[in-house]
């Protein structure tokens, strides 16, 4: 069984991006969303949080929150204490996404490990070509 995906972030992030992965893969994704409010603090995100694992169980989760060290990030890993099949990864982006909806992976760690290395080359400076002046004048 493939672990239930949750995304977190300040605001809108996360549904955003559970939206803009649908574009691309479709329904193949599916993934809950905890979406940080100005007004929820650490204790209403915690309270969305578990609302959502609560019917879960033990079944493993894979939460992506999108900045380590934030709220969302952190409420994620304090229900890591209880929680063994719960984990957590940082640096929410769309690639990972995608990646978390169409791979046949079902063993929660080596996901984890499968998706922080998709996040993490997803984020790549990008350059144009150096033409030579031949290259460059040929019609």
């Amino acid at each position: 069984m493939k672990p239930k995906l949750i995304l977190m972030s300040h605001g809108k992030m996360a549904a955003e991006t559970v939206q803009s992965a649908k574009m691309i893969v479709g329904d193949l994704i599916e993934a809950t969303v905890v979406s940080m409010t100005e007004v929820d603090g650490m204790s209403g995100t915690t309270d969305k949080l578990i609302k959502l694992l609560e019917p879960l169980g033990n079944d493993p989760v894979l939460i992506i929150a999108d900045l380590k060290g934030g709220t969302p990030c952190n409420v994620a890993l304090m229900q890591m204490n209880t929680r063994p099949n719960l984990r957590v990864l940082s640096g929410l982006n769309l690639a990972m996404v995608i990646e978390a909806a169409v791979s046949p992976i079902e063993e929660i760690d080596e996901l984890v490990d499968y998706l922080s290395d998709i996040g993490k080359n997803a984020v790549e400076k990008i350059e144009l070509p150096e033409l030579d002046d031949e290259e460059e004048y040929e019609e």
